[in-house]
């Protein structure tokens, strides 16, 4: 009996050693405001929340509130500040209400509010984390800075735009989204080598000049007999040059022929047709001498020509 008396005694007394070591949500406030004190704010931020944890109250959020203000991190002071004043009629708050305004203040002088419109169903994420979907998207409250906007929606073009948040300001930003290009899938069979045809000898009877050698010869002497003509016609006007036509007009008639230049101009006409008639003549007799061959391959086009 005496042992289990003293076996009992001894778990009482380490379980109340157990818990005056450790300290209760006061303690874990009283230590945060020492490190406040010796400006250590993240530390102290660490016992107010284990104090908030162990026991929630207006003070344990006024004194979040308060460090998180110094630390810089403006949403979460907002917050917890704005949780700690909601209370008035709590001792604490009464007494350092003029603190927690003035914080409180400070805090949302660096948020700023951002309205974000777009297509429906578009989720859009801040900085990575996804904030909403389109058009249940509220305005968000946001930290001044620079901010990430990215947004995404099926069949539509990833979004992404940085936003400058200005503190105490509203800014509004309008996504407009460019439609995915959709391309219709298709297979490719794996290549297979086509045969290597043989050599194509496309043999060419007669040269272009070969194919017109049946006009070049009646051609020639048309062009001949014409240039005979001429020549015949201006040789005649150059004789009857400076003769009267006054045979049967009198003495008195002054008529007198003057043909010599138009003469020279169709004797020189005719020289010109005729020859040109006999070098068709001497080309047609010709045209039969020359033939040409081309050979056609996948890669090459050879040309081979006897003249």
């Amino acid at each position: 009996m005496n042992r289990f008396l003293g076996t009992t005694l001894i778990l009482v007394v380490a379980s109340s050693s157990a818990r005056a070591a450790q300290p209760d949500a006061d303690d874990l406030i009283v230590r945060g405001l020492e490190l406040r004190r010796a400006a250590k704010p993240g530390e102290a931020l660490e016992m107010f929340q284990r104090a908030h944890a162990l026991a929630p109250s207006p003070r344990t959020l006024g004194q979040m509130g308060l460090v998180e203000t110094s630390l810089e991190r403006w949403l979460d002071a907002e917050t917890h500040l704005t949780a700690s004043v909601a209370t008035a009629d709590d001792a604490w708050v009464k007494k350092n209400r003029g603190f927690l305004d003035q914080a409180l203040g400070v805090s949302r002088g660096h948020i700023g509010e951002l309205t974000i419109t777009g297509p429906p169903a578009t989720d859009i994420a801040i900085d990575g984390k996804h904030v909403g979907t389109l058009p249940a998207l509220k305005p968000l409250r946001l930290a001044e800075g620079n901010v990430a906007v990215t947004a995404n929606s099926a069949g539509f073009k990833d979004f992404s735009k940085t936003v400058t948040i200005v503190g105490g300001a509203k800014v509004s930003l309008a996504i407009v989204m460019d439609p995915a290009e959709q391309r219709a899938a298709v297979a490719v069979a794996a290549p297979v080598p086509l045969p290597v045809p043989a050599p194509l000898s496309v043999p060419v009877v007669a040269s272009a000049e070969q194919a017109g050698g049946s006009w070049k010869k009646p051609t020639g002497i048309g062009l001949i007999a014409a240039g005979a003509g001429l020549m015949a016609w201006g040789i005649t006007w150059i004789a009857v040059d400076g003769n009267d036509n006054c045979t049967n007009a009198g003495p008195a008639c002054t008529k007198v022929y003057d043909t010599k230049t138009g003469g020279w101009l169709l004797t020189a006409g005719g020289v010109a047709t005729a020859g040109a008639g006999a070098v068709l003549l001497v080309l047609g007799s010709r045209a039969g001498s020359s033939n040409i061959a081309l050979d056609v391959t996948p890669n090459s086009v050879l040309v081979r020509g006897r003249f």
